[in-house]
């Protein structure tokens, strides 16, 4: 394609059958100079009277062939519509305008110098400015002068930029809520002379706020910007003495030049960093749009193109007649994002990735599929639009930037490639909303990246299909470090977890190397990758190792032994769970070390190392019975979370640590029934402050050798005390906190506890434990202080409270951070219906076993304390399938779906459909995580395959157990993948059948009996 620069268009001549738009500078100043927009719009075949009235048009052009029709001005489109049947009875604009770069400067203002040529099948634009914005800036100040009536304050400045628009001050009132002033806009100075520009009144003027006047783009060059007509008391912020930003001028009062001193200013432009051209082509229902970029500087990317389309930001609906045009997004090789996924939020939560094709479905009659090298498209929201920002071919630097992108419309259909996978069923209406559900979480997070506490799972939701996740979740592995002694770093680029600080804290995840194991086991089995197994084999060994042997777990339990995950109240957490204080004997982590036994020993058994592989097997009856007799809880029926380093049991209920746990076969039957029996008519248990002083926005230091403290009346009993400490980012204070009855008032108080702590972590709570208080006043003190601390304090009075410093009154703050709790107490039995798609995290209110502060956190605004994340539910069928029944497991999915059935699909931004609360609301409530960033989410539709069809992949066979529910009379899924090649699996209550690569293969199973078909028996 040929690039073309300014001399090119000047010099542009015209084939006959052809015309242009393209005017001389001086006719277009001509025509602006009249109030004019230059314009013009000539299609061939067009009369001399359309042409002529065509040429009020802001600078159109147009082309259009029945079913697609585009036109635009001044180098973009404003119109892009669509008839899928080629009749030219063309939809809702599909695309109101589309443009290259990010920055919409196609207008008379900045792209006038356009030029175009057409035929009926082909429109050529030239001399395209692709602009980027520069503001010249000075915000500096210190030093306010006062704008009297009659008088004049201005403010000389040179703009450097190709052009600006917008020039303006930041200006004082002195509280005065009634000033007004006029802003004027000079070419010039006083000296030289001055020709108005444009001007504005500013009323009323904001106090301290900035106020503009907004010009026609105006070329670089000497400028002054006035103030005048004072009405009140405005006056202009101004710098005295130097500045750090040179606005090449001088300030002005009444129009003599002011020493020592700039006026705030912001002057707002372009500079013009690339010329581009278009050629657009109609081909039938294609629209072939090719640019060429040649950038005036340094090489740089493709800025890609921008595409608006139509949106509705609020709200639950994706139907065109409300608004909204797509329903979704996909790419050719596995990439799906729904719009009910976008609503309520301002970005895209993850681009839609192709290898030569995205695509948008439309909730009309035609979809559009988007072809070029390697698209990726991504997109941000306002309330009532949607911009879409598509790249292509890479992002390497270059001075000549050539891009070729087909645009097809194609008529609407709900199907997709066969790279999705679909979900079979003798009920339809719950097989496609398995499948779409599944499409909706498996695909619509990005695939690469993760970290190793996802592993297995996202190998469980993608290992088996052909989408790229599969592949990214081998690169995922084959990338994820290990230290020497086996230790699986949690995350990409980091040996622990991004917070707490790394630095600061011990933040590893101890069940990285149990996600490692078995996303090995589980990727290989799947795909029968040998080159991936000899080199991911000694590494999973070497994670095996890290449990056997660094911590204990060749003797039945894994224990952590580091300081900081000693499971205490406030240690850092050791999981997933990435919050809450799991640690020391962790049963989360426990039971993923025995999952990893079983998935290492087929492995072993895969190449022969069969005494390895016994030795393994061998050690998991030993890892459950010990399971059994730390984690139990047989008072409560269910697994605890964790055993600290103290002996000290922490129990609030994890459904998660149950569900996961018995989803690997570790209880008794007889454990499992009173587990489910817990969890489907249990009750809460729930937890009231009786005092919270949230002191905040102070943190006095607490000197060594003097105290601090806080009294507070408590009107009701309680039975702990806490309060939230401070340290500006350091370690290893120490200080010792007691709890009196009564106030230091000359009189001694009573102590009623005392408790040491050290080592003490950043912003954590601190708290004792006391036998149940009668209510009255309190004092709580700090004391013995080593090191940094300090204490979240107030200048806010609380009645029946005082903060003190050294037994008396403080000056420095009126209140602390002080909490004190009443007893547990039992609450509804209403742990399924309170979020229905999952059940609640934890039933049991958890104030201090938190890393981080959650005292001041209500009960379910957070996921981690009775608020609900997706994908437990996954776990939840897959074991009441394995321990109740295949109708139990249902009868649970099925009440999932119709919670995802709703307008929002459990997805997007806060509020949900029910009005629950996610964890970008940005609201501080996070009550569930159900899209992203959960990618596990798609372990919820995936449970379809391994609780019912029975579907699971070993090392040497696919193996395939039948569990179907009494509703069900078949079930399947398409597009399988198993060892390279694509299955359709279908299971009817007595047989199953295989069929792909050009075989059929079925066989009679028993109930509860495996089937295992091998590579050969599967061969055509």
């Amino acid at each position: 394609m040929k690039r073309f620069s300014i001399t090119d268009i000047e010099q542009w001549s015209y084939p006959m059958g052809m015309s242009s738009n393209r005017f001389t500078a001086s006719r277009r100043s001509f025509l602006k100079g009249a109030g004019l927009v230059a314009a013009a719009t000539t299609l061939v075949g067009r009369t001399a009277q359309a042409e002529t009235a065509a040429a009020a048009e802001a600078a159109t052009y147009r082309l259009e062939n029945g079913f697609v029709s585009i036109a635009g001005a001044y180098g973009k489109l404003t119109r892009l519509a669509c008839d899928p049947t080629g009749n030219g009875q063309y939809q809702p604009t599909a695309f109101s305008s589309l443009y290259i770069g990010e920055s919409d400067f196609y207008e008379a203002g900045f792209n006038d110098g356009v030029a175009w040529t057409a035929t009926e099948t082909t429109l050529n634009v030239t001399g395209i400015q692709i602009p980027s914005a520069s503001d010249l800036r000075q915000a500096q100040l210190n030093a306010p002068v006062p704008l009297n009536p009659g008088q004049t304050l201005g403010q000389t400045f040179t703009a450097s930029a190709h052009r600006f628009f917008r020039v303006g001050g930041q200006f004082p009132t002195w509280s005065n809520q009634n000033s007004s002033m006029k802003l004027t806009l000079y070419s010039g100075t006083p000296a030289t002379g001055l020709t108005e520009i444009g001007s504005t009144v500013v009323s009323p003027v904001q106090d301290n706020g900035w106020a503009y006047v907004d010009v026609p783009a105006q070329p670089a060059g000497v400028y002054y910007l006035e103030a005048s007509d004072a009405a009140g008391t405005p006056g202009w912020w101004a710098q005295g003495g130097s500045t750090t930003v040179d606005v090449g001028g001088s300030s002005y009062a009444d129009r003599t030049q002011l020493s020592g001193r700039t006026m705030t200013i912001d002057v707002v432009g372009f500079n013009v960093d690339g010329l581009a051209s278009w050629q657009f082509e109609l081909n039938g229902p294609t629209l072939q749009l090719s640019y060429e970029l040649e950038w005036q500087g340094d090489p740089r990317a493709d800025p890609g193109l921008t595409m608006n389309t139509s949106w509705v930001k609020d709200g639950y609906s994706i139907d065109a007649a409300d608004g909204v045009l797509f329903s979704r997004f996909i790419g050719d090789d596995g990439y799906y994002i729904p719009s009910q996924q976008l609503k309520r939020r301002a970005a895209w939560t993850n681009p839609v990735l192709g290898n030569k094709w995205v695509g948008a479905t439309g909730t009309g009659p035609y979809d559009l599929r988007i072809s070029a090298p390697v698209p990726i498209l991504d997109g941000t929201m306002a309330a009532d639009s949607m911009a879409l920002t598509l790249n292509t071919g890479g992002t390497d630097a270059a001075t000549v930037i050539s891009r070729s992108i087909a645009i097809e419309v194609q008529p609407h259909t709900d199907a997709l490639p066969d790279v999705f996978p679909v979900f079979t069923a003798s009920d339809d209406v719950r097989a496609t909303q398995l499948s779409t559900f599944y499409w909706e979480r498996a695909l619509s997070f990005r695939f690469s990246g993760h970290a190793a506490d996802w592993a297995d799972w996202e190998g469980r939701i993608l290992d088996w299909t052909g989408t790229v996740g599969a592949d990214e979740q081998s690169a995922s592995l084959l990338n994820t470090k290990l230290d020497d002694n086996g230790y699986v770093w949690s995350w990409p680029d980091s040996q622990g977890w991004p917070f707490p600080d790394p630095k600061l804290y011990d933040s590893r995840h101890f069940t990285s190397n149990a996600m490692y194991v078995l996303a090995t086991w589980r990727y290989f089995s799947w795909t029968g990758d040998s080159a991936f197994l000899t080199t991911m084999l000694p590494r999973a060994r070497k994670a095996m190792d890290f449990y056997l042997d660094s911590l204990g777990g060749s003797s039945g339990a894994v224990t952590i032994d580091s300081p900081d995950h000693s499971g205490r109240d406030g240690a850092v957490p050791s999981n997933y769970w990435d919050i809450t204080s799991h640690g020391h004997l962790d049963a989360y982590v426990n039971a993923y070390f025995y999952g990893a036994l079983e998935a290492m020993a087929q492995l072993e058994d895969f190449v022969k190392e069969k005494k390895r592989a016994k030795q393994l097997r061998a050690l998991r009856p030993i890892v459950a019975q010990r399971y059994n007799e730390l984690f139990w809880n047989d008072t409560d029926g269910r697994y605890i979370q964790s055993i600290d380093v103290d002996g000290v049991v922490h129990d609030y209920g994890a459904t998660y640590v149950n569900l996961e746990a018995a989803s690997f076969g570790l209880p008794s039957e007889g454990q499992a029934a009173r587990i489910f029996e817990w969890l489907d008519h249990g009750h809460t248990e729930l937890q009231d402050s009786v005092v919270l002083i949230e002191g905040g926005g102070l943190a006095p230091k607490i000197e060594p050798d003097r105290t601090m403290g806080q009294s507070f009346t408590a009107n009701a009993a309680f039975t702990s005390v806490a309060a939230r400490f401070p340290t500006y980012g350091t370690r290893g204070a120490t200080f010792t906190m007691t709890l009196y009855q009564g106030v230091p008032d000359g009189t001694s108080p009573v102590q009623i506890a005392e408790r040491q702590f050290s080592d003490w972590g950043d912003g954590s709570v601190a708290h004792i434990d006391v036998p149940k208080q009668a209510p009255g006043v309190y004092y709580l003190e700090v004391s013995n202080v080593t090191g940094t601390l300090a204490w979240w304090s107030s200048m806010t009075s609380v009645p029946g409270a005082l903060a003190y410093a050294d037994g008396l009154p403080a000056v420095d703050a009126r209140s602390r951070f002080v909490a004190a709790l009443g007893e547990h107490f039992e609450g509804p039995a209403d742990i399924y219906s309170r979020w229905v798609f999952a059940p609640r995290a934890t039933t049991r209110r958890n104030n201090y076993w938190f890393f981080l502060n959650n005292l001041n956190t209500p009960w379910e605004h957070q996921v981690q304390d009775g608020g609900a994340i997706l994908y437990t539910s996954g776990f939840d069928v897959m074991a009441r399938a394995r321990y109740r029944s295949a109708d139990d497991a249902w009868a649970r999915l099925t009440a999932i779906l119709d919670r995802w059935n709703e307008p929002d699909h459990i997805s997007g931004g806060t509020p949900l459909f029910r009005g629950e609360s996610t964890v970008d609301s940005g609201t501080g409530s996070t009550s569930v995580g159900t899209d992203i960033p959960f990618p596990e989410s798609g372990l919820v539709p995936a449970s379809f395959m391994y609780a019912f069809i029975g579907v699971e992949a070993e090392p040497d066979a696919l193996v395939i157990t039948p569990n179907l529910p009494s509703t069900l009379s078949h079930a399947g899924v398409r597009n399988l993948y198993w060892h390279g090649k694509r299955y359709e699996v279908r299971v009817t209550r007595d047989r199953i059948t295989v069929e792909g690569g050009g075989n059929t293969v079925t066989r009679p199973y028993k109930a509860g009996k495996p089937v295992r078909l091998k590579a050969a028996q599967l061969a055509p």
